[in-house]
This record gives C-alpha cells, sequence and structure tokens, in this order.
C-alpha cells in the first residue's frame, strides 16, 4: 500500500516553490535595480517562472501517461518528453535573448530569465525535504499499527 502523496500534491507543492522564488528574485531585483529596470527584471522572471509552472505539469502529466504504459514504452516516452522540455527551455532562453536586444528591455530582462529558471530545480531539489517530512509523518502514523500479515 503507498502511502506517500500522489503526484498532484508534489506538482501543487513544486508551483508554490517556483511562486516562492519568482517572490526572492522580485525583490533582489528591486534592491538591486531601484528603478524602473526592477520591473523589466521582474517581467524576465515572469516569463521563466511561468515557463517551469507549465513544465512541472507537463511532468506530471508525462509520469502519468508512462505509468500506463509498458517498462520499455514508458521509458522512452519519458526521455522523450524530457527532450522537449529540454527544447522548451532552450526556447525560452533564445526569446529572451532576442528580447533583451530591444531597447526598452535590455540586460535585466535577460538576467531575469535566467534566474527564473533557475526554480525549477531548487523546487526540485526542495521536494527532497518534502518527500522525507512524509516519510516520517507515514512512519510515525504507522507506528502502533498491526503490521502482522
Amino acid at each position: 500500500m503507498n502511502n506517500f502523496p500522489s503526484m498532484d500534491l508534489y506538482a501543487t507543492r513544486m508551483t508554490k516553490v517556483i511562486c516562492l522564488v519568482f517572490v526572492l528574485i522580485s525583490g533582489g531585483g528591486l534592491l538591486f535595480f531601484r528603478d524602473s529596470n526592477s520591473a523589466v527584471f521582474s517581467l524576465g522572471a515572469a516569463i521563466s517562472c511561468a515557463s517551469n509552472i507549465l513544465k512541472v505539469y507537463w511532468l506530471k502529466n508525462t509520469v502519468a501517461r508512462a505509468t500506463a504504459l509498458d517498462a520499455s514504452m514508458g521509458s522512452n516516452f519519458v526521455r522523450g518528453q524530457g527532450m522537449l522540455r529540454m527544447f522548451f527551455t532552450l526556447a525560452i532562453l533564445v526569446g529572451a535573448g532576442f528580447l533583451s536586444q530591444m531597447e526598452a528591455l535590455g540586460m535585466p530582462f535577460l538576467v531575469g530569465a535566467i534566474l527564473g529558471l533557475l526554480s525549477m530545480p531548487l523546487a526540485g531539489y526542495s521536494m527532497g525535504f518534502f518527500a522525507r517530512a512524509d516519510y516520517m509523518n507515514n512512519t510515525e502514523s504507522n507506528k502502533g499499527a498491526d503490521t502482522d500479515v
């Protein structure tokens, strides 16, 4: 019996962590720039954080579909979807690079977009702490349960 949270809960947690990282990045932009460039910096971070949220739910759907397939087909499906997510990230970076060439946006937009893309690995790393806490809660709640079969 699986006592661990569903993928929906993990996707929700990752989305919350990505939003928290966006708030921290935007706050850092306000402290660093202190002018109109902070809004441009936050715009770049917002676009890349939004793309990371899309990738989280894309990953959730990938896992749901891959578990319905047999092992080799599921493995190939996950690899293909991983490559598509990488190309999506590349497209976000290239788009941010082209948009940063516009006079109104400039370099703060690109820096914000790059820092915003770092929210996905941070959210993934934080899931290890959540998983450990979930495991500890499940083992403590099952301590007095009858385990004899």
